[in-house]
């Protein structure tokens, strides 16, 4: 079987309650993983910048472009093939105090 293509998705988004559930809904609801996701606050107050990358077939990521698009709280969306730099965690001596 052929390994489908990764596509990465930025979508850009008002940070509001339910809005990363309809968007990741869109991908489940086709049976497709998300292989990574990150979400994180904009600039600009109450804008949060969601970035994701899915195995998927061309048809369905630009269909998955399109519904996304549709959805309300999306302010813009953009998608490639190109790999970008995912950023790692790195825990520090950490301490929990009761």
């Amino acid at each position: 079987m052929e390994e489908l293509p990764v596509f990465t998705f930025e979508i850009v988004v008002e940070n509001r309650f339910g809005v990363l559930f309809n968007i990741t809904a869109l991908f489940s609801s086709r049976g497709y993983n998300i292989e990574r996701l990150m979400v994180v606050p904009d600039s600009e107050p109450g804008v949060s910048r969601i970035t994701m990358t899915a195995h998927c077939s061309p048809a369905l990521a630009e269909q998955i472009v399109k519904q996304v698009h549709k959805q309300i709280d999306v302010i813009s969306v953009e998608m490639t093939t190109k790999e970008i730099s995912w950023p790692t965690s790195i825990m520090k001596n950490t301490e929990i105090r009761a």
